[in-house]
């Protein structure tokens, strides 16, 4: 929620986009064994004092789940300040049942943060604030608050890539729930890897492990990304692949 820079923040604090110098656009897949299959979309641009972004997220369940289909569409903005961002997101929400039932309803995130240069990121987010029913029945969407800090260990213009991050989340009717993560590798001029891990309590009825893995490519202003979850409540061995591009 820290990480800053990248246009899928537009999902988790929309002023994390406030980093972003001109443009930026990202993307993933990942299939889990009971053949789900999930899709993300992202991108952001600068404009003057103002970072605007948007994307898409979608779930297709498999046959047998009592869920056809998850999809959230958002669009954010983000006004920074000196060191200081805020920002805010729409969000679009469709449920769609086994039996084609379909539920729609809006909702806004509100965020804030603290850049100090390339060096460490102090964020702030409320997600859920609020919500209407667009169409169909009633549709639960929980408030939840987090609080997270990134700090770089080295100055990520350099050869060796060191970066740590912690993130504190309250959601509505759940325990409190800590993550944390770490970033390690080493760029040679514009090509490089990076290994990375995760650890922390996940969602209430997520069935994941508390441990991720993960890994990364850089090709100069493309990222190519790897993460591995051991279990989920779709399956075990869950790989994602992502495709990450800043200018």
């Amino acid at each position: 929620m820290a990480i800053a820079g990248d246009a899928g923040a537009t999902f988790v604090n929309p002023a994390a986009l406030a980093t972003i110098r001109h443009a930026a656009m990202e993307g993933s897949l990942q299939r889990y064994p009971d053949g789900t299959i999930e899709t993300m979309g992202a991108a952001a641009f600068r404009l003057l004092q103002f970072d605007l972004g948007g994307g898409y997220h979608y779930l297709r369940f498999s046959d047998t789940s009592a869920t056809k289909d998850n999809l959230v569409w958002t669009g954010s903005a983000t006004y920074r300040f000196g060191f200081i961002s805020l920002g805010s997101t729409l969000k679009y929400v469709s449920l769609e049942d086994s039996l084609d039932q379909v539920r729609r309803a809006g909702t806004m995130d509100l965020g804030a943060g603290i850049h100090v240069f390339d060096l460490m990121t102090l964020a702030f987010a409320v997600r859920n604030v609020g919500g209407w029913r667009v169409t169909g029945g009633p549709l639960t969407l929980p408030t939840s608050k987090h609080a997270g800090f990134s700090f770089n260990f080295t100055d990520p213009q350099e050869t060796a890539r060191v970066l740590g991050t912690i993130e504190v989340v309250w959601t509505e009717h759940a325990r409190r729930r800590t993550i944390i993560g770490a970033e390690a590798g080493a760029v040679l001029g514009k090509v490089g890897v990076v290994g990375r891990v995760g650890w922390g309590a996940p969602p209430e009825g997520a069935g994941q492990k508390e441990v991720s893995l993960g890994a990364g490519v850089v090709l100069s202003r493309f990222n190519i990304d790897y993460a591995w979850q051991r279990r989920t409540k779709l399956g075990g061995h869950v790989h994602r692949f992502g495709l990450r591009f800043t200018i």
